[in-house]
């Protein structure tokens, strides 16, 4: 088999940082999608290319943010492994190696702001950010486009580029009144020189494939169309996946999988997703199946037959 799209998998699961042994935010997040991608041969598809991250440095983060007291004691040998795994990604891209990159690393990023003083929300370091000030340092001051899929509001993102309107900020999420952070409403569009630059879509609760796609597709995709850019990044959260224990949504794997086939980005980073067994393998083999162009119908992860996630047209249309 041969891939459509030539693309890069920077792959880092993060032996030796968690939030606790027994805490979904561990390493198994992506050793048990390890074990998908084996099981499944992907490592044999022509066009598909395995690489390991680089190691982000001081100038890397400092470009991005102030850590408080310094990066030093915030951070660990991890956190800049994974900012690194997402630059490599990007070089891969930006030098035409590949088509496209997915970044499957941890720590995540998104909630992390422009000052650090520790975590927020299993966040230290803005990943995506780091990885697009460099490649802006490196190729120039690109047009990027930031899809944040993930269920929680990237808040962390939104204030990096709360003023920047090169840089527009799209996040779909959980509605902010019933999850974590409990913030990005419909009102919040950047400050005085992007005005318009920020755009937050929350959801309600249970919101499942028909009510995201049809956002993607009848507001997203007209919106970068406007806009033009250069690079378009999916800040990559999947705990809009219907089995996540820390959110409320119904989405599946396939649903994933199309949500990237027509977004199309350039770069995939991963952030949340806490379903570590019945549904981040699933959705990390969608999104690598659509990326590369290979058909995913085929993907339905376990549980998918036995719940009734469909919603209908009266629902969307509210």
């Amino acid at each position: 088999m041969k891939a459509k799209n030539k693309l890069a998998i920077v792959f880092f699961p993060a032996f030796d940082w968690e939030v606790s042994p027994t805490h979904p935010e561990r390493k198994e997040r992506l050793l048990y999608t390890m074990d998908q991608i084996k099981e499944e041969g992907i490592e044999d598809i022509e066009g598909i290319d395995f690489f390991n991250p680089i190691v982000a440095d001081e100038k890397d983060i400092s470009r991005v943010h102030f850590c408080v007291p310094n990066t030093g004691d915030i951070l660990s040998k991890s956190h800049y492994i994974s900012a690194g795994g997402a630059i490599k990604a990007m070089e891969e891209t930006m030098n035409k190696n590949v088509d496209k990159s997915f970044a499957l690393i941890r720590p995540p990023g998104h909630h992390a702001n422009r000052i650090v003083y520790g975590s927020k929300g299993f966040c230290v370091i803005n990943n995506e950010a780091i990885m697009i000030e460099k490649m802006r340092k490196k190729y120039g001051d690109l047009k990027v486009a930031i899809i944040d899929t993930d269920c929680h509001h990237g808040d962390g993102t939104e204030d990096i580029y709360w003023n920047d309107k090169n840089t527009l900020f799209i996040s779909i999420h959980q509605d902010g009144r019933t999850l974590y952070p409990g913030t990005g409403f419909i009102g919040d569009l950047g400050g005085p020189a992007a005005f318009g630059y920020n755009i937050n879509i929350p959801l309600p609760p249970q919101t499942g494939d028909e009510g995201i796609l049809y956002i993607l597709e009848k507001n997203i995709m007209p919106i970068l169309e406007d806009f033009k850019p250069d690079i378009i990044v999916n800040s990559a959260g999947q705990d809009n996946h219907f089995t996540d224990p820390l959110t409320n949504m119904n989405f599946t794997a396939k649903g994933y999988a199309r949500l990237n086939e027509i977004l199309n980005p350039h770069i995939s980073v991963l952030e949340g997703g806490y379903s570590i067994e019945g549904a981040l393998p699933y959705i990390n083999l969608g999104i690598i199946l659509a990326m590369a162009g290979i058909d995913y119908s085929h993907v339905i992860e376990p549980r998918r037959d036995e719940i009734n996630l469909k919603q209908s047209k009266i629902q969307i249309n509210k």
